[in-house]
This record gives C-alpha cells, structure tokens and sequence, in this order.
C-alpha cells in the first residue's frame, strides 16, 4: 500500500492490514513532507555530514569536494575539491575536523575547513580507507574500511594531536561507521567473518571501555551485507540499516543499549545487489531508509511496518542527520530537509 493512501486510511480511524497483522497507528507527522532545499546534482554521490550546530555543518562528496552551510543547509558554498573517494566527515567543535577518504587519505583542518591538510603520515598504521568518523568531546574514532580484508580502528584522545591504532580483523573483515552514545560506550558497523572473503553477514561490535575491547553483539545471517548506518535515538533506543544483498531491505533496533536487537523487514522483492544504505529518525516511531534506490520508505511505528514515500525522487543516499527538530539528507539532485514536525 503506498503511503499516502495509508496514511489517510489511518487518519480515518480504519483499521489497515499491513505486513501480516492488524495495526491501528495515527502518526503524529506527515512523512511526505520532504523539500529539496538545495538543488545541485551531485558529480558520483554525497557521502556524509558533519554539524556543530542547528546551523553549521559540512557535507563531502565522493568526487572530493568539501561544502560547508552555516544557514542549516539551505545554502552551501565550496571549502575544497578534488580529495578524491571522500567518504566520511566530523568535527568535534566549528575550528577542528577530520575528513577521510576510501583511498586511505585522512585530511584535518583546524580553521572551520577553510584550509585542509594531509594528516595520513602522522597515523601509527596504514589503513585502506576510512568510512566512519565520530567524536564525543576531543576524543575521535575512525574507522574502515568495507570489504576489503580491512578492519582498521584509529582512535585519538586528544582532538588528533596523538592517535592509537587497533586492527579488529579477528572480529570482523570491513568496518562502515562507528557511533558512540558516551566515552565508553560505542558501537561500530560493518561486515563480520566467514570463511569465503567478501560473503560475510552483516555485525555489530560493542565497547564498554571507550574502544579498548570490542564484542559483537549482533550478527544478521541472511548472507552477504553490511550494517551501513548506526542512529541512535536515546541511550537505550538505536537504529541500524542492513544493507543486504538479497533483494529485501531490513533495518536492525535495539531497546537496550545495543546488547540484543531485532531484524526489521522494510521491503522485499526488491533488485539483489547493494540497496539499503542510510536509516534516519525524527522521533522514537518515525523514521526513513534510503540507498540506492529511487526513493524513501518509511515508518510511523518504530519499524514494524513501512511504505514507499511516492512522490519523492530521492535517491543515492548514504545518511540521514538530524539536525534540530528536523531531518537532513543528500541525494542525486542535491539537499532535502524533512518538514512534517512543523
């Protein structure tokens, strides 16, 4: 059923079958509601954000070039261009930033992106790319990359000025993102082990001890796949997307801090191969996925059931931001901001 028709059906007070069951819902905010604030077709695809405030943020695309906003995305102007394979962004206040590339260039800056350096030869190890960044205060995590034999974590406890290395190859053989809800406690994403390289399922690992030692705590066994994106809504409520290569979209939720969690199907039947990449939610129920794919789903019940966003020509997206009271993501035609909890 698309989305509209359910979401009137619902509004009426009917009661809709969907996926399996009978599930009266009134969502509190309409998930059509999706505007392209800034019209500029990216050159490959954009990558990921990184933002300081409501206002401020940086956006890098895989061509190599670094955008910067400070009017919450409505409009960008160019800080840099040609790192080429640019695929992850942060920045732990609006001076200090790290941006690293799937060629294994890691570049920092410490003027707000007006000048950026190569800081790769500083590092303890040669990586082979790096696919997620993150901070909480000084304290950076950087990790990658996918599917390549690849398992490289990099952490530095004083804002880049040191930085300590840790291969995590006997736990898992590609690093995606990495996400911390406090100095001690962070998860990364990526592909686990098997025997056959590059056909493992999609992992999940967990520190207590602010990235010292690492467990996993989820492994989906539905072959091939990555754990894309990490979301997390509150200390206990995380949001992960599967980015399966069997022709169904699924999403993996934890209630409890991350130590168990449930495999959520989004759509099935879809084309095999790499679809799903980013997840993203505004509030504990309501939330998007988006990949490869032309469009967005999305769900008004914390995942149990989902529908194709119609009307919405939004494809190529890597991340969901939340950003204020509002969502953010960048696809093939440019930058779209959620505004159904206006």
């Amino acid at each position: 059923m698309r989305l509209k028709t359910l979401l009137r059906a619902l509004a009426a007070g009917a009661v809709v079958l969907v996926s399996g069951g009978a599930r009266p819902h009134s969502p509190a905010v309409d998930v059509s509601a999706w505007t392209l604030i800034f019209p500029r077709p990216a050159t490959g695809k954009y990558e990921d954000f990184a933002w300081v405030s409501d206002r401020q943020g940086w956006l890098v695309t895989a061509r190599g070039d670094i955008l910067h906003t400070t009017d919450g995305g409505v409009t960008w102007t160019s800080q840099a261009a040609g790192f080429f394979g640019l695929r992850s962004i942060d920045f732990y206040d609006d001076k200090h930033g790290f941006a690293g590339s799937l060629q294994g260039k890691l570049y920092a800056t410490t003027d707000g992106g007006a000048t950026w350096n190569d800081i790769t030869s500083t590092l303890p190890a040669t990586a082979k790319g790096f696919c997620g960044i993150t901070h909480v205060g000084k304290q950076v995590h950087i990790v990658g990359r996918y599917n390549l034999g690849s398992a490289d974590y990099f952490f530095s406890p004083d804002g880049g000025k040191t930085w300590e290395h840790t291969s995590l190859r006997d736990l898992a053989q590609g690093l995606v993102d990495v996400m911390f809800l406090n100095k001690d406690v962070g998860f990364i994403g990526g592909m686990g082990k098997s025997a056959q390289e590059g056909q493992s399922p999609a992992l999940i690992l967990k520190t207590t001890d602010g990235g010292k030692h690492w467990r996993p705590v989820f492994e989906h066994v539905g072959g091939r796949g990555f754990v894309w994106k990490l979301f997390p809504m509150s200390k206990k409520l995380i949001y992960a997307s599967l980015q399966s290569q069997d022709g169904v979209y699924r999403i993996a939720k934890s209630t409890d801090q991350g130590e168990h969690w449930d495999t959520l199907t989004v759509a099935t039947g879809r084309p095999q191969g790499p679809g799903l990449q980013a997840v993203g939610f505004i509030d504990d129920n309501t939330g998007f996925v988006g990949g490869f794919h032309r469009t967005v789903y999305a769900t008004t019940d914390g995942g149990k059931t989902w529908a194709e966003v119609s009307g919405i020509d939004l494809g190529l997206v890597n991340r969901f931001e939340r950003v204020g009271k509002t969502l953010i993501t960048a696809g093939a035609k440019g930058v779209y901001r959620f505004d159904g909890n206006r």
